[in-house]
């Protein structure tokens, strides 16, 4: 009986211990200045685990930069924004790029895989995932590992409306993280309106052709 409460002691220490070191200490992010998004408020939920933002996207890419710290281990982060269209055109569907000085991967699974909501409609979805693999070898995050969320809608997030989403990513190898949040927007033409647009261009070419030959 006593070997059992000695070893169960053990257990509970190592257990605790290797909570403790996946803490997160601190963690914060802001808009890069440029006026692409313009953050407009941001938490940290140390409970929880989420740090969110809230902001306004005139066009695209727009840049949320991030600082994590943690006293070691392997933690997880979840990213939570929402995100007001203030851009010229609706969204149908949102690219959401994450680059990181460390390795790192996106959780995809159970509670932690990412969601999307255009509120009120509620009817996006995450169409694909793609997890970091090497770093990159040239551009303004060379050296930084990048993996991307895809959402696609659904009802257009139009002129004013809200894109609400969040994603977890999980990392280790260090107790200091820096981290960019890029987002890009964009509109995909519906079938009819993609048909007028190259049938347009067919009649501009084809009149061009014909002045050349007069």
């Amino acid at each position: 009986m006593k070997m059992r409460v000695i070893l169960l002691a053990v257990l509970t220490t190592v257990f605790c211990s290797s909570v403790s070191r996946a803490n997160i200490t601190g963690a914060w992010w802001w808009d890069d200045g440029d006026g692409a998004l313009v953050c407009s408020g941001t938490n940290w939920n140390a409970g929880t685990g989420v740090l969110s933002m809230s902001g306004d996207q005139y066009w695209g890419p727009g840049h949320m930069n991030g600082w994590i710290q943690t006293d070691g281990g392997d933690p997880t982060l979840t990213l939570a924004s929402t995100i007001n269209n203030d851009t010229n055109f609706p969204w149908t569907d949102y690219h959401v790029n994450v680059y990181m000085n460390s390795t790192f991967t996106i959780a995809n699974t159970g509670t932690l895989a990412p969601t999307v909501n255009n509120p009120p409609n509620g009817d996006w979805v995450v169409s694909s995932v793609v997890e970091p693999s090497s770093p990159l070898v040239s551009g303004p995050y060379a050296g930084d590992y990048e993996g991307t969320v895809n959402l696609l809608g659904g009802t257009p997030v139009a002129l004013g409306g809200e894109l609400d989403f969040s994603y977890a990513i999980q990392f280790s190898g260090a107790s200091q993280f820096s981290f960019t949040q890029e987002v890009i927007p964009s509109m995909v033409p519906e079938p009819g309106t993609l048909g007028l647009v190259v049938m347009s261009g067919l009649l501009l070419g084809w009149g061009a052709l014909a002045r050349r030959r007069r």
